[in-house]
């Protein structure tokens, strides 16, 4: 799987190396937060609607996630 943009509103993801060789995956936008480790990712960190909203409204999008 490849996560080059956020899956909540497509703001491009920032990558950041952590100690073991995991990544760090974060959109700047929403806050929401992945680590990666090898084909393993999981969501630590779950997006701030109201900026998703906000990032949706902006691009022209319409629905927002629910968890």
């Amino acid at each position: 799987m490849k996560l080059e943009r956020c899956p909540y509103d497509g703001t491009p993801i920032t990558a950041e190396v952590m100690s073991g060789g995991s990544l760090l995956l974060s959109c700047t936008t929403c806050g929401a937060a992945w680590e990666r480790h090898g084909a393993w990712i999981r969501r630590l960190q779950a997006p701030d609607r109201e900026a998703v909203r906000g990032a949706r409204e902006a691009s022209g999008s319409e629905a927002v996630p629910s968890d």
